[in-house]
């Protein structure tokens, strides 16, 4: 619903990479009021770019659709195609849309995709269940992901048992021999969601390397470049785990700071310690100072108070008769 609302998603736009990023962050945060999302940035990471894809997806789906319904072969009917603009969509995106429907380039690469859907056989038979509802299914009774060359046979029998086509067939049948040699059993594998696969699985081996843009057999997200759902959330971690470092980093080169601030600290408090016993020790010589002085003070008014000492007179000495 979000991908056909015409004012956060316009059809205007060719690509959903050239999609204005303000039209993408509204519509996550629609996305995030009316869901649950993690907190954890790193899974909240990984769910915005996986939800972000996705509604890229049904937008191109929608407009797929509308062409499916209103095209009509021939520049001549252009005009006609114009004014049979479905409800809700804006008239000058639907103008450019339809314009675009008719260029060369756009009619010339629709002729060469019927092409390559005309030569297709490999049709499968899943009906409307997903490869992902059918491969959990499997993967719940056999208490382990599924691979890729186990879950097409599933997908491509119908319900009274019978294969699709011979050419299917003909792929089912290699299948089932490679898989019965030990040799061929999935070491190494990656996991989106219940079905397993790998490079040079037997899947692989059948059906051929693997194309630009997706892996065969296991639905929307990895890619053969390795910009799967995991991948991305590899790199998601890495950046995390780089700014990690980076805080802790910051940190430390903080608490050296501080460190060095509480050194310099420690030194001048011992500094005023000193000053202080200075200090008192020039208070204790101060006193004594004023004690000694008192003293000699008291000294001087008792030596000034006491009597003076009589001297005898000559006329009252008289020598002794010989």
């Amino acid at each position: 619903m979000i991908a056909q609302k015409p004012h956060m998603c316009p059809i205007r736009y060719l690509n959903w990479k050239v999609m204005p990023e303000e039209n993408k962050e509204e519509c996550w945060r629609l996305v995030e009021q009316k869901y649950c999302v993690p907190v954890d940035p790193i899974a909240y990471a990984a769910l915005k770019r996986f939800t972000l894809q996705k509604i890229g997806k049904a937008w191109r789906d929608h407009k797929s659709r509308l062409k499916k319904q209103r095209y009509i072969p021939d520049l001549r009917n252009k005009a006609r195609v114009k004014s049979n603009r479905p409800n809700g969509c804006i008239s000058q995106d639907w103008d450019i849309l339809v314009d675009h429907w008719y260029t060369d380039d756009a009619v010339i690469e629709s002729k060469k995709n019927k092409e390559r859907r005309s030569k297709q056989d490999d049709v499968h038979a899943a009906g409307s269940c997903s490869f992902a509802v059918h491969a959990a299914k499997k993967a719940k009774m056999d208490g382990c992901p599924v691979e890729r060359s186990v879950l097409y046979p599933i997908l491509h029998t119908r319900k009274n048992g019978a294969i699709v086509n011979p050419v299917v067939a003909a792929k089912i049948d290699k299948m089932k021999e490679l898989l019965a040699d030990p040799a061929n059993d999935l070491q190494s594998f990656d996991t989106t969601g219940s079905i397993a696969w790998a490079p040079d699985d037997v899947f692989a081996k059948v059906m051929g390397k693997e194309r630009k843009g997706r892996i065969r057999g296991v639905g929307f997200g990895p890619s053969p470049s390795g910009r799967s759902s995991n991948s991305a959330l590899t790199d998601i971690e890495t950046h995390s785990r780089q700014a990690r470092d980076n805080e802790v980093a910051q940190l430390k080169a903080t608490l050296a700071t501080m460190e060095d601030k509480l050194a310099g600290f420690d030194e001048m408090k011992e500094k005023l310690s000193q000053f202080e016993e200075m200090e008192q020790r020039m208070a204790r010589m101060l006193q004594q100072m004023q004690h000694i002085s008192s003293q000699c003070n008291q000294d001087v008014l008792l030596a000034q108070q006491s009597p003076a000492l009589q001297k005898s007179s000559a006329a009252s000495y008289q020598p002794s008769s010989l």
